[in-house]
Order: structure tokens, then sequence, then C-alpha cells
């Protein structure tokens, strides 16, 4: 399940403040960069599709889509991550993960951030740690691999 919030370049800022606590999942096909989105993008690992060419600023490594088809054949392979998950851990429909022993965990939005992004997101050295943090507090049978400037769970 997905909610999904569409917003023309001038009210993004209306739209990402409606997500609680950031949105889980960024898609856009704008050739330019609305004012502020790359700040709000490159503070939370959020997974970034984009359908086209994207704008310069862009931050991170957005998975790229020729047209809007192939976004959503990519979108459908998420539905994984709700079925088997990494290691037992699945998201949620709305917020949260639900751990391989049954306990629902939330208050581990990076991790959800993480978790939606299969392959990885570009996240500087200084997020480990945060990311670490909610996984040794929540006790989930997750771990960090740093591959370049990509960090993964595994």
């Amino acid at each position: 399940m997905a909610y999904v919030r569409g917003a023309a370049p001038d009210e993004v800022a209306r739209a990402w403040r409606s997500c609680r606590p950031w949105p889980w999942l960024v898609v856009g096909a704008t050739p330019v960069l609305p004012a502020g989105v790359a700040e709000l993008i490159g503070v939370h690992p959020i997974p970034v599709h984009w359908v086209g060419e994207p704008p310069p600023g862009l931050p991170g490594r957005p998975m790229l889509h020729a047209d809007w088809t192939e976004l959503l054949a990519a979108l459908d392979r998420l539905r994984a991550l709700a079925e088997a998950g990494v290691n037992g851990v699945r998201l949620l429909r709305n917020r949260g993960l639900r751990a391989p022993d049954g306990r629902i965990v939330l208050g581990v939005v990076n991790v959800e951030g993480l978790l939606a992004a299969p392959a990885g997101l570009v996240l500087p050295p200084d997020r480990a740690a945060e990311l670490e943090g909610e996984i040794g507090a929540s006790g989930l049978p997750l771990r960090l691999q740093r591959t370049g400037d990509v960090l993964s769970l595994v």
C-alpha cells in the first residue's frame, strides 16, 4: 500500500510536510529540481526514482527510468519488502517494520528508508552511526554494508 502525494514543483514543500516524519520514497520527472528539494532529500535515507533525465543537483544516485511503465515495474518489485524483507525484517503498510519474531518495531525511520532501497543508497559515513543506533536499539537482525559510497542493509 502506498500513499501518493502529487505535487507541482511549487507545492513540494507543502506535500513534504504532510509526510511524517518524511517521505519514504520520492519519484520525480521534472527537468529542473524544485527549490529546496536537494536539501530535503540529502539529509535522509530516501530512495529516489526519476523518470527521464534527472535534473542537475539531485543528490545521491537515483534509480532512472525511461518511462512511467518502467517506473511502475520497479516500484512493483518493492512488494517483496513487505512480503519477505531483508533477513525477515519486513516493511509495514504505513510506518514501521515487522521483525522476524513478529514484533512491530516503530521509531526506526532511517532503517525504513534504507530498507526501501534494496540496492542501497549513497549516504555519507556519518549517517551510518544513526542507522547503527536504530538497528541496535531495535534488536533487528540487520547490519550495514558499505560498498564505496553506497550503504545497504544485509
